[in-house]
């Protein structure tokens, strides 16, 4: 039998818990170096104002901070998972860290109470169990931490946008540059699908984003340095990973119901759509138990932090992993394409701000531990496990042999005899017994009406 034990961290040998990784860092705060992003009050539109901390300018180009953590978390950070982190591989995790290849920071997405995807920084490491004694015991810890997520929520405007193709045809023998998808969402945004983006760090042909505010009723484009929250951004893309027929004639999807307009076919094997898309940022208090989120509040965040998050996005980095998202979506059967890329966008945002992040220690915590309460040698235990098996056989081996003996003619003829030859005698001394007891009832009556005329003798 197992139980679980909650404590404090000092009723354990500190030289137990000294190699492991448990610890008190589990949650994500604006670094320091952020203290000016933090503290500045722009106005939307000021291009002249210095760059959010999650970019640095470098020889006169423009990254993303600490590109190297940033591009591993973008690339072996993203995971799927979203409770029971206890079932994931920590040492895998630590040795891919110390290798270079990998780091235990994950982009989680959690789904609260209201529905919305948070997709948020989260520190593995923090949830991980440990045999710290060698008696196979369970050592972890529940805490609560701090950190920050951001929501995506996205709608199709492929209609509005206008995206449609010059040279719609089924022909497989084509040059992609030769293709047309042209599109107008607004007059800041539009463009052709068919040619590859004239700006933007990393330039997809067929993918093409834009942020944006609404400015006196006119969608206006606005710069890197803008802060609000939320914040909004439109994409258009045409990707060519499924045949649109056959989406319309399979997909249960809306999108791609005939006549939807959502998707459009935008020629020689290329599906095109436009989406609009609001995205928040989140202060995010939460507590983790036994490897699960419990409790999970979300406050929305400054319009500052906002930005920080905003801005490699909308310098262009990432763009490869998106298009490359957008094509997967395209084939998605379970989840709609604006949901499934509106997602990828908040796993995407949080990855590239991760650099403007520092792990930071919980606000409260407990350890855990499950032990055995009760040891048996493996031998005994195993053998009384046998001999009860083997007892239990037996007796049921018995049990069969008697009802199946009870049903062969000779033992019940057997039984007939020794009702005729004892039958009598029997009933003879059951009558004989109810007399006696008869008999001793007559005794104790007379006896009762003796002591009755002794007693009114002696009060006479």
């Amino acid at each position: 039998m197992r139980v679980t034990h909650y404590d404090d961290p000092i009723v354990l040998n500190p030289r137990q818990i000294a190699n492991s990784i448990l610890g008190s860092y589990a949650g994500f705060l604006v670094a320091d170096s952020c203290n000016a992003t933090m503290s500045a009050a722009l106005p939307v539109n000021v291009s002249d104002a210095p760059l959010p901390c999650s970019l640095k300018m470098t020889n006169g180009f423009t990254n993303v901070a600490y590109p190297n953590e940033t591009y591993q978390t973008l690339g072996t950070g993203i995971s799927q998972l979203s409770s029971d982190f206890n079932g994931l591989n920590f040492s895998s995790l630590i040795q891919a860290e110390n290798g270079g290849k990998g780091t235990p920071f994950q982009v989680v997405t959690y789904v609260n109470a209201d529905g919305l995807d948070h997709s948020l920084l989260f520190y593995v490491g923090a949830a991980a169990e440990e045999d710290l004694t060698g008696n196979n015991d369970a050592f972890g810890i529940d805490y609560v931490a701090e950190t920050t997520s951001m929501v995506t929520q996205c709608f199709f405007q492929t209609k509005e946008c206008n995206v449609h193709s010059i040279n719609a045809s089924s022909n497989n023998n084509y040059n992609n540059n030769n293709i047309s998808i042209p599109f107008h969402c607004y007059d800041d945004f539009s463009g052709d699908l068919g040619q590859t983006p004239s700006t933007g760090h990393e330039r997809a042909q067929g993918w093409n984003m834009s942020f944006y505010e609404p400015i006196n009723g006119t969608s206006r484009n606005v710069p890197v340095q803008a802060q609000s929250n939320p914040f909004h951004f439109s994409v258009a893309t045409a990707v060519n990973s499924i045949n649109l027929p056959d989406l319309r004639a399979q997909s249960t999807l809306p999108e791609g119901i005939l006549g939807n307009n959502s998707l459009v076919d935008g020629g020689r094997d290329f599906t095109a759509f436009a989406l609009r898309c609001d995205a928040t940022i989140y202060d995010i208090t939460f507590s983790l138990v036994n490897g699960s989120f419990y409790s999970f509040n979300a406050t929305k965040s400054s319009p500052q932090k906002a930005s920080i998050i905003k801005a490699p996005l909308q310098v262009g980095f990432g763009q490869y992993h998106l298009y490359q998202a957008a094509s997967l979506a395209a084939l998605a059967t379970n989840d709609s394409i604006a949901h499934t890329m509106a997602k990828a966008f908040s796993q995407t945002g949080m990855a590239l701000a991760s650099g403007a992040f520092s792990l930071e220690s919980t606000t409260k915590q407990r350890f855990r531990w499950t032990v055995n309460a009760t040891k048996v040698p493996k031998a005994p235990f195993f053998y009384l496990v046998v001999v009860c098996l083997v007892y239990s056989v037996f007796g049921m081996a018995m049990t069969i042999l008697a009802l199946h003996l009870r049903t062969k003619p000779e033992v019940r003829d057997r039984q007939a005899r020794l009702m005729v030859e004892w039958g009598p005698e029997v009933f003879m001394h059951k009558e004989k017994s109810k007399g006696e007891e008869k008999g001793d009832d007559d005794d104790a009556e007379e006896g009762k009406r003796e002591r009755r005329s002794f007693e009114e003798s002696i009060e006479g």
